[in-house]
């Protein structure tokens, strides 16, 4: 299987779950939407907003009545409420399950909440929602991963690793990290 072709594919990239989920929160909070909406909250320029509008319009995703307002089609509807889950559902796993600190996870769920297939968010949730339970088993296994240290027996036998020793490089990232600690804190020396 072709995977970066699947990828390539996929019709919602990262600008586009943008755009219909700012429309997507524009309606709940002020119940319309414009041009000049999305650019303020976007932080871009009406005419970025036109251009990327004239786009999902022709996709079938936004419709603009005789006032100006943009609206979610169906379908676009169906996309946003799909980033939006993906979002919520990645950022209670990489904070709450992998430890992460909040603003991190919520980068880091930006750049994969339109990746994610249904099936792939739906089994996510599902291991969030146990991980977070209040199951034996899942307690049990949040005191062990929070004690967990990445390690590896060797880079040979490795079945991760495939290009170079994951566990080698973050090891050397924390030393980088207390060298430069170390040096903020005795300067000059």
């Amino acid at each position: 299987m072709n995977t970066w072709k699947t990828f390539a594919a996929h019709e919602v990239t990262h600008s586009v779950a943008h755009y219909l989920t700012t429309l997507h929160d524009l309606h709940v909070k002020k119940g319309y939407a414009r041009v000049s909406d999305v650019a303020k909250v976007l932080d871009v320029t009406k005419g970025s907003v036109s251009v990327q509008m004239k786009h999902l319009k022709e996709k079938g995703l936004v419709v603009e009545d005789e006032a100006r307002h943009l609206s979610l089609t169906p379908n676009g509807e169906t996309i946003a409420r799909e980033v939006l889950s993906n979002r919520q559902v990645l950022i209670q796993f990489i904070n709450s399950v992998l430890g992460v600190d909040p603003e991190q996870a919520e980068i880091d769920a930006c750049k994969i909440e339109h990746l994610l297939s249904r099936d792939t968010s739906h089994h996510l949730l599902g291991l969030v929602q146990l991980l977070q339970s209040d199951e034996p088993v899942a307690r049990r296994f949040r005191e062990f991963f929070r004690e967990y240290k990445i390690h590896c027996p060797s880079h040979e036998h490795c079945n991760l690793c495939s290009v170079e020793c994951l566990a080698e490089e973050d090891k050397a990232a924390s030393a980088r990290g207390r060298t430069a600690n170390l040096k903020a804190s005795h300067p000059g020396g």
